[in-house]
């Protein structure tokens, strides 16, 4: 039987490197002017130096995190990602920033595998063996599959009942009055502070994609 030393050295150096790489794209990113937000990084880097030392506790932790991620990416593809982007956008990036749009979806396609590569080696007998016999629980997390659903349920209704309502007329109107009606207008943010609303929105067509802040 393969040892779970060897097991959890090998999920934790492959944890360790993406965690790296996943740093170096955000200072990249930062440094071209783009937004990007990770869950990974020095997380990652962290728990994944404790996975090499032979830690069954970073084991336990990576296990639960995974099963997390794994249902949160499941859950927003099927259920969050139709209420963040209009098709119509999605392929005017694609067609005008291929790389912005192409570059999140790899690397969240690359997290997802890793993911599920790492739970499937840290649920294996070897691993689940050691945690029992250091007197460990070695149950399967289902909280963590269940809270990952449920977070992306909580963010689908929110982004629902902030951009699809009142509020995301009223700033699709400000925008509109802004650029005029050669654009499509699709509402990006919306914050409240003291009774004024403020809201980032998209303005595009095929040759251009403008984002306008506006206020009322």
């Amino acid at each position: 039987m393969e040892d779970h030393r060897e097991i959890l050295k090998r999920a934790g150096l492959a944890l360790t490197v993406f965690g790296l790489v996943d740093i170096a794209f955000m200072i990249y990113s930062l440094a071209q002017g783009q937004s990007y937000s990770s869950t990974f990084n020095i997380f990652a880097v962290l728990a994944g130096i404790f996975l090499m030392r032979g830690s069954l506790g970073a084991a336990r932790l990576v296990t639960w995190f995974s099963a997390f991620m794994l249902a949160s990416f499941a859950g927003a593809v099927l259920l969050l990602f139709p209420f963040m982007q209009p098709l119509d956008l999605l392929i005017a990036q694609a067609k005008i920033y291929p790389a912005r749009l192409v570059t999140p979806w790899l690397v969240a396609a690359a997290a997802f595998v890793l993911l599920g590569w790492i739970y499937a080696r840290l649920r294996s007998p070897p691993v689940i063996a050691a945690l029992l016999a250091s007197g460990r629980s070695a149950t399967a997390p289902r909280h963590a599959f269940v809270l990952g659903v449920g977070f992306v349920v909580f963010l689908a209704a929110m982004l629902k009942m902030t951009l699809h309502g009142t509020a995301n007329e009223k700033a699709i109107e400000l925008a509109r009055h802004q650029l005029g009606p050669g654009y499509n207008y699709a509402t990006q943010s919306i914050q409240w502070c003291g009774g004024h609303g403020r809201a980032v929105v998209a303005a595009y067509n095929d040759e251009e994609i403008q984002h306008v802040t506006v206020e009322w």
